[in-house]
């Protein structure tokens, strides 16, 4: 948990500015067990840090509302052997334990400070204009990014859109994450930071922050040059959303506003009170002054005042759909003419949504033709394969005149279709108001759609299942060896230079005795049995009831894909973007959880695949079947 951000724009408080003192205190348990537990000492008030318990059921004094601490510690885990803080553990049979945490935990405080005092001299020092007097050229200036060094030595990366101030995020994971979620940055291939927050590594190139170093002029000139987004959401946004697990509905939002008449640019939790102030025409003025948003958990609501002062839902069509494309190319649509479940979008989705021109009145303006006379270009819109999504009739609506002349849709040129290739929904719209649909195939490169066949073949129910996809795995990469698993018995087949499964720096994949399948990479972990899918690491990690595996895969890049059935990101109990970014890390780490239709329109390619069919030449040995790619898909160029 990660609230630095939205605690950032709080007023200072004339909290002391003391360090943590850390000890040991005998406690005892409602069975009459006695423990020992670590404890917390700050301004003179202790606070016994008791297992399994999460910090708003340890902040007794309210240390966090107080102003004392701007924080929960990072990652903290507080277990009956162990204190768990910003990835390293305190062990209690440690001698040096005690000590241990406190540098620990007053390292982290140090850090939080640091990055509230910054946040709040940039936030009072350069206040963006709540008027938006921004030219029009500045809206076409790419994002950018700018590394700073604070005096205590902590660096922090701010992404700037002209003179205005998109994010300012420390250097740790949850918030180089937020620059990926909302577009503002490219995900690297391989991205880590040290627990410390004083050193990051983007795809194998180091740097360091460390021990009186300052990469800042480095680093800052590697997120320009390789992972700066040419095609940002945060490009010229009014309004940017950001997770954040400790808000109740899982996001943070940033918006210039006039509060107190003074303009303000800074994170709220994305509430009730939030989205008021959005809709305020006279402090805020970004949203069209009829539109109506309402938070109903888990939905948003868009509607428009009528002249008889009720409410209607906005027009279906293609100027009331938010097109999103993802990462891997997919293509991802959100209908705001009925309620969106926003538990099932991700911050880069929600982004979309505020900044489209159906609901923030200045997308709207800046997107139309500049002159009257002009013909409005066509309005196009990505749908999913035709079998998935059918095509809509022609849309009509009120004509202007009491005659409009038949308007002529150009037919499309022929072209070579594809199995399941995606549809281009062009609506051109016609001078008496009319809307006139036309689609066409598009050519885009189908890189999996000769795992269609394989992967729609019955699978064999079989008790043995997973231990005969593990039996062709092993073959193909030529090494299998016995091992234990914590206390499990197994056997393990490693992709890496480490075949003991045991040891930390281990890749590859492991059955245990009992038949359950899994991926293992330095701590991180998917495992799949009995239709129960762990995903996460040896520490933490989330469960889906329900996930069924269908098949394993390796992809162009040698990564594990674990193919899996529909609307498995549902079945974990969770909020989606949660369950996203579990995911997010496990494909950081060599292995992709991915249902039959996600792995056939992703645009990475598939090597192979293993899967056992429910046809076997011997029914009393039934055995796994490996599928490698054609060389020459049998497909029209």
């Amino acid at each position: 948990m990660n609230d630095l951000e939205t605690l950032a724009s709080a007023p200072p408080q004339p909290a002391q500015r003391d360090e943590i003192i850390v000890s040991k205190s005998i406690i005892v348990l409602g069975t009459g067990q006695e423990i020992e537990v670590y404890t917390m000492t700050l301004g003179g008030e202790t606070i016994e840090l008791l297992p399994q318990r999460n910090w708003s059921q340890l902040d007794v004094y309210k240390w966090r509302a107080r102003g004392k601490l701007p924080g929960t510690p990072t990652g903290l885990e507080i277990t009956f052997d162990h204190v768990k803080v910003a990835g390293e553990i305190a062990s209690m049979k440690d001698p040096a334990g005690t000590s241990k945490l406190q540098r620990l935990l007053n390292q982290w405080l140090s850090l939080a400070r640091g990055t509230i005092d910054l946040a709040q001299q940039k936030a009072h020092a350069k206040p963006p204009s709540a008027e938006h007097e921004a030219s029009a050229g500045s809206e076409n200036l790419l994002p950018r990014f700018r590394v700073e060094v604070d005096k205590g030595g902590h660096a922090h990366i701010n992404c700037l859109q002209g003179k205005e101030t998109l994010a300012v995020v420390g250097l740790n994971l949850p918030g180089i994450n937020d620059l990926i979620n909302q577009g503002l940055m490219h995900k690297p291939r391989t991205l880590q930071v040290g627990a410390l927050h004083d050193w990051v590594e983007l795809d194998g190139e180091f740097f360091s922050f460390e021990k009186g170093n300052n990469d800042a002029s480095k680093l800052e000139k590697a997120l320009n040059d390789r992972y700066r987004s040419t095609a940002s959401l945060g490009q010229g946004k009014d309004v940017v959303v950001f997770t954040n697990a400790a808000s109740p509905t899982g996001y943070d939002i940033q918006f210039a506003a006039k509060v107190g008449g003074v303009s303000d640019h800074r994170r709220r939790p994305f509430n009730e009170e939030s989205l008021g102030l959005l809709q305020s025409p006279d402090r805020c003025g970004l949203l069209p002054k009829d539109l109506v948003i309402k938070l109903s958990p888990p939905n948003l609501i868009f509607k428009r005042r009528t002249p008889d002062g009720g409410e209607r839902y906005l027009d279906e069509g293609p100027e009331a759909v938010v097109t999103v494309t993802g990462e891997e190319g997919e293509v991802r649509f959100i209908d705001l003419s009925k309620p969106v479940n926003y538990m099932r979008l991700t911050a880069m989705d929600l982004t979309a949504v505020f900044n489209h021109p159906a609901i923030n009145q200045r997308r709207k303006a800046s997107s139309q033709p500049g002159g009257a006379s002009e013909r409005p270009a066509p309005i196009q819109v990505m749908a999913p394969a035709a079998a998935e999504r059918p095509i809509p009739p022609p849309l009509t609506g009120p004509s202007s005149s009491a005659e409009t002349k038949p308007v002529e849709v150009p037919k499309p040129k022929p072209v070579v279709s594809r199995p399941n290739a995606p549809v281009r929904l062009v609506f051109v719209k016609t001078g008496g108001g009319e809307l006139a649909a036309q689609s066409a195939h598009l050519i885009m490169p189908s890189a999996n759609s000769w795992l269609q066949a394989v992967l729609g073949r019955p699978l064999l129910q079989h008790p043995g299942f997973t231990c005969l996809l593990y039996r062709r795995i092993a073959e193909h990469f030529g090494n299998s060896c016995e091992g234990m698993f914590g206390p499990i018995p197994c056997w393990a087949c490693s992709l890496g230079d480490v075949d003991d499964v045991c040891d930390p720096a281990f890749r590859g994949v492991f059955l245990t005795q009992k038949g359950g399948l899994a991926y293992l990479n330095r701590g991180h972990i998917a495992r799949f049995r009995n239709a129960v899918a762990i995903v996460g690491t040896l520490e933490s990690s989330i469960e889906g009831i329900g996930v069924e595996l269908k098949a394993v895969g390796a992809d162009s890049q040698q990564r594990i894909v674990f193919i899996v059935t529909e609307d498995y990101r549902t079945q974990f109990g969770i909020p989606e973007h949660t369950v996203a970014d579990e995911l997010a890390r496990l494909r950081e780490y060599g292995a992709l959880v991915k249902s039959v239709n996600e792995v056939l329109r992703t645009l990475e390619p598939v090597d192979v695949v293993w899967t056992v069919p429910a046809e076997q030449e011997d029914p009393s040995d039934p055995q796994a079947m490996e599928s490698l790619k054609p060389e020459s898909p049998g497909v029209a160029p």
